[in-house]
């Protein structure tokens, strides 16, 4: 439904107030207002600070002789009503109408004085721009929210925005979508928010109470409530052959709601499954808000191919001409070691790797062990250099005194050799980035049957690193399975290049909507959720200046 539909009667009313004789002269007025507010510098009209500069400003309007863009001989364009009811439904891109000042619009709007009209002219310009980018580019910027967030956010070139609003001012609702991130989760995480907000207007879900668990075969009176919970999310969508019996089509939907959710899809409503299901509709509003900001954060082209690794699904997703071609779970970083967010370009895979020991795992994890037994180093096949240089001499780990070494300034290099007990197993995959952070293989292979998986010191594991490194090699002439497994069996450590480099993007999302429309949830396993919500609920507007505040007296 186009956005013009939605107009308040204040705004329609000023397209009524400017007698056909009088137009063309106020419109030159108008012009004439334009010139000397841009020239003099005095184009603040709405709350919060212009975001465009005066030489835009000037550039845009001395191409067009000042002739406005939002207002004509009627008074306010269609264009101008397009704007005015993005701003006031903004909330359906996931932003906060209460960010753009739409109340002082209408009044402006009411005016056939030139001065108003001037106002309302500037106050549309200034607030396309700040409408695009918070919901091109963001609200808020990543790094101001989290110092964890390592992510290139892109701008926009005012003019240029300005020059193409302009030219497709018939046409603004098209426009304005075109505007919005262009990825297709973005898309559906938008029809996903417009679906729970109309669950919540219809009064929500019930609350299961607590009790004994349900599964199949059980009767209770708990069962309706069970059922009601999950027709609200369409995980069922078959009648009750009867009201209180868990039966097996109840089974399946709630082992659908269980994979939705990131839990052991076992069809059994336990304390885990009840406290996801009891989750108010109103937090997974705000959990769909927050995603569609990162996504916001994301670049719009990701590449033909890439890798999406999802640190909060603990998924790594390979997509293909925007194709998922496969899924692999992974395991991250531990709460306290969280997987920072960022994108690199993968150029190398490096089979039989060594593992030189990174300072904080060598100060935290290791140096206690070697401090009680040197010879921890040895069973693990961890050599000690001098330094990091590339001539440091190799040490015995019994020649040095390990208890005199201070944690806080560990002058060894350690490295791993390859073999059965180096943490990155038969090989890694390297993007260069300065976290030193990559994906690997693990001979921990135990922990991908977890459903919470958060145990490495920072790097992700791969659950089938084989798999993933002959897809990224499928294409470069020799190389085989069999090729392959002859390297990996020689113990040697071998270096291979992409031929073309991999973009990956590590990413944090609690929401993801499937290509098949299916709608997931995660726990905010590092807290990053809490982070942007706070920081979203607290981005206020600025005080209405006093001329605002007349014009709404």
């Amino acid at each position: 439904m186009k956005a013009s539909r939605y107009l308040a009667p204040a705004f329609l009313a000023g397209l009524l107030l400017v007698p056909p004789a009088f137009a063309a002269p106020l419109l030159e007025t108008i012009a004439d207002h334009l010139r000397q507010r841009i020239e003099l510098d005095q184009t603040k009209v709405g709350p919060a600070p212009v975001p465009i500069d005066r030489a835009t400003l000037m550039q845009f309007y001395d191409a067009r002789g000042y002739r406005p863009l939002w207002i004509d001989a009627g008074g306010p364009t269609p264009a101008a009503r397009v704007l005015r009811a993005a701003l006031a439904n903004a909330d359906r891109e996931g932003l906060d109408p209460a960010d753009y000042p739409v109340a002082v619009i209408d009044k402006l709007a009411e005016s056939a004085w030139p001065s108003a009209l001037t106002d309302l002219e500037l106050l549309l310009t200034q607030e396309l721009v700040h409408y695009v980018r918070d919901a091109a580019l963001g609200r808020l910027s990543p790094r101001a929210v989290d110092s964890e967030l390592f992510l290139r956010t892109g701008d926009i070139e005012h003019l240029a925005l300005l020059e193409r609003a302009a030219a497709a001012a018939q046409d603004l609702d098209d426009f304005l979508d075109a505007a919005m991130p262009s990825n297709p989760v973005y898309r559906r995480l938008r029809r996903a928010l417009a679906r729970y907000r109309r669950i919540e207007r219809a009064g929500g879900w019930p609350v299961l109470v607590a009790g004994p668990a349900l599964k199949e075969g059980v009767r209770s009176a708990r069962v309706p409530v069970l059922r009601e919970r999950l027709e609200a999310t369409r995980d069922i969508t078959v009648p009750a052959s009867e009201p209180d019996h868990f039966d097996s089509a109840l089974t399946l939907a709630v082992q659908r709601f269980q994979r939705r959710h990131g839990l052991e899809a076992d069809g059994v409503v336990g304390p885990a499954t009840r406290a996801q299901l009891n989750v108010p509709v109103r937090t997974h509003i705000r959990q769909i808000v927050v995603n569609m900001e990162r996504w916001r954060w994301m670049p719009d082209d990701l590449g033909y191919r890439y890798i999406l690794v999802n640190l909060a699904g603990f998924e790594l997703e390979v997509v293909e001409s925007g194709q998922v071609v496969m899924e692999l779970r992974t395991v991250v970083g531990r709460p306290y070691r969280r997987t920072p967010i960022f994108s690199a370009d993968m150029t190398y895979l490096e089979f039989n790797p060594t593992w030189t020991i990174p300072p904080t795992i060598l100060r935290e994890d290791i140096l206690p062990h070697v401090r009680e037994d040197p010879r921890y180093l040895i069973e693990r096949n961890i050599r000690v250099f001098s330094g990091w240089t590339e001539d440091a001499r190799e040490l015995h780990p019994l020649a040095i005194d390990w208890a005199s070494v201070a944690p806080s300034r560990i002058p060894y290099r350690l490295r791993q050799e390859p073999g059965p007990k180096n943490p990155l197993g038969r090989v890694k995959f390297m993007f260069p980035n300065p976290f030193h952070v990559y994906l690997h293989d693990t001979p921990s292979r135990e922990l991908f049957a977890r459903t919470v998986r958060t145990f490495s010191s920072g790097c992700i594991r791969v659950e089938q690193p084989l798999r993933l490194a002959a897809y990224l090699l499928a294409d470069q002439p020799g190389w085989t399975d069999e090729r392959m497994r002859q390297i990996i069996d020689s113990g040697k450590t071998t270096v291979v290049r992409l031929s073309t480099p991999m973009p990956v993007h590590l990413s944090y999302l609690t929401v993801w909507i499937g290509e098949g429309g299916t709608i997931h949830f995660r726990d905010d396993v590092y807290g990053r959720d809490a982070l942007l919500d706070n920081a979203l609920s607290a981005k206020t507007t600025p005080p209405l200046s006093a001329l605002e505040r007349s014009l709404l007296d």
